[in-house]
């Protein structure tokens, strides 16, 4: 129930409340909009813009751009224009309407004095003692004219297609090339300063067939090969076999096209052939074998007094180290510079198929014509060490670390597990063995101080298979040995 206030006293209420809040004012709110709002401005016309006057008549006037292509050349740009006939004439006229390409290349000078080779790496006086008095006798080879005079040709065969243009890193990627003749040992060598690309080819079954064939440009197979010593089949040959049988099916279909079979016959042709030599060869390893890639023609010139051969010995040089190599393939004639994967990870770690491990001038390449093997085969790693060293002092010496490879496709053999000795009661001492018991093998029949010694592992290895005095232990490690090192003995030497 609510409480009945008088009148007067809600009016004497309302008057002492209404003082006591005008003696708190309370909080105090900033009024936003006691500023003058400030009134939007008038829009005002755009200017029509005044045309730029029409020409009287048409003037001839010129125009230069430049810029650069992904390969790296350096575009100029020019629009020539002049007065000419009515377009019923122009449009006939071939002149009226012409687009002048010309490449202008300079072609380098090849380093020939130790100040200028030294430029790319400055530790070759040192680690080449001799380089310095070779050098005074040396020659720019012709390889290195060649070399140059193939990239122009390739210059102009692909001038209609920019995409296909030399690019300005495998035009410039060789610094010399020198013919170098030690007066005393008549030892020659071709002296190479280039760059190093990645050639990630190559494979043999016989050693392993833990090949990566995934890279874009990959082969199974390199220029330097040697005949198969085992029967284990390559595991690129399925593959081909299938492709093979396929290309086959579409070539014997009636409604083949003339032109499609010759693409096919083609590529039966050279499946064929790719099948046989896997089949009947082995090759270098990219990524196991350290080898150095030459471009072609330098391979071909049968009459060269400096002629490289497949298998002859090269010295590669970088950072001060000496890594030894042979000459395991052939690439294209118009580049130089090109090692395996196995040399251009030990340069650079994060080289691949598709990073080189070099894109400067600084990679030395001391090849020996006329060095190769006799007999082909794979790479005899301890062997390629001491013939280089051998070579390198044929030439003036060298210092510095001459590289020693590891076989890193050789399968350590695991040690032996020891035959378990039989368990054996021992004779009481003094207690004669009675007539006609066999004695325990291991066991000593007296105990005399001139018993005969336990056999050694080289008495066990003449003894009888049946003799109870070969030691199982024994023979085992000796057949252990002798498996071992069959498997070090090199192959093909």
């Amino acid at each position: 129930m609510r409480p009945h206030w008088p009148r007067s006293q809600i009016a004497l209420l309302a008057l002492m409340t209404s003082l006591f809040l005008s003696g708190c004012p309370g909080p105090h709110f900033s009024n936003v909009n006691s500023e003058t709002p400030t009134p939007s401005p008038s829009p005002t016309a755009t200017p029509t813009p005044t045309p730029t006057p029409l020409p009287e008549t048409y003037v001839p006037y010129s125009h230069k751009e430049v810029a650069k292509l992904f390969n790296g050349f350096e575009i100029h740009t020019k629009v020539d224009t002049e007065a000419g006939a009515p377009a019923l004439l122009e449009r006939k006229a071939p002149e009226s309407y012409v687009l002048d390409f010309d490449v202008r290349v300079r072609v380098p000078q090849a380093a020939q004095t130790i100040e200028q080779i030294a430029q790319a790496d400055g530790q070759l006086p040192t680690l080449l003692p001799g380089l310095v008095s070779l050098l005074g006798a040396s020659k720019v080879s012709n390889f290195y004219h060649g070399l140059y005079q193939l990239k122009v040709d390739s210059l102009g065969r692909t001038l209609n297609r920019l995409d296909q243009l030399l690019s300005r890193h495998n035009f410039f990627d060789c610094n010399t090339i020198l013919e170098l003749a030690d007066p005393k040992t008549s030892r020659k060598a071709l002296f190479i300063q280039s760059d190093m690309d990645v050639n990630a080819d190559g494979s043999d079954a016989d050693r392993t067939n833990d090949v990566d064939g995934s890279s874009a440009n990959f082969q199974p197979y390199t220029s330097y090969r040697w005949l198969k010593r085992t029967d284990k089949p390559s595991q690129f040959i399925p593959e081909r076999e299938q492709r093979l049988k396929q290309a086959q099916a579409e070539y014997d279909q009636k409604n083949t096209a003339p032109e499609r079979k010759k693409a096919l016959k083609e590529q039966i042709d050279q499946l064929t052939r790719e099948i046989s030599d896997l089949k009947r060869y082995s090759f270098l390893i990219s990524k196991a074998d350290p080898f150095v890639v030459l471009p072609g023609f330098m391979l071909r010139q049968s009459n060269h007094p400096f002629l490289p051969r497949f298998g002859d010995y090269v010295v590669v040089i970088h950072d001060g180290k000496l890594y030894p190599a042979i000459i395991g393939d052939a690439g294209p004639s118009y580049k130089v510079g090109e090692a395996s994967l196995r040399l251009a990870t030990q340069i650079d770690t994060k080289a691949n198929a598709y990073n080189r491990p070099s894109s400067d001038l600084n990679i030395s390449y001391l090849v020996f014509p006329g060095s190769a093997e006799s007999q082909p085969g794979p790479p005899d790693l301890p062997k390629m060490h001491d013939r280089c060293a051998e070579l390198l002092n044929e030439i003036g010496g060298y210092t510095g670390e001459l590289w020693q490879w590891q076989d890193i496709l050789a399968t350590p053999t695991p040690s032996p597990t020891p035959s378990p000795s039989p368990s054996i009661t021992p004779t009481p001492l003094g207690t004669p063995t009675p007539l006609g018991t066999p004695t325990p093998p291991g066991t000593s029949t007296s105990v005399s101080p001139t018993a005969s010694p336990t056999p050694t592992a080289s008495s066990s290895a003449t003894a009888s298979p049946s003799s109870p005095s070969a030691s199982p232990k024994n023979t085992a490690h000796h057949v252990t040995r002798k498996r071992t090192e069959k498997q070090e003995t090199p192959r093909g030497d």
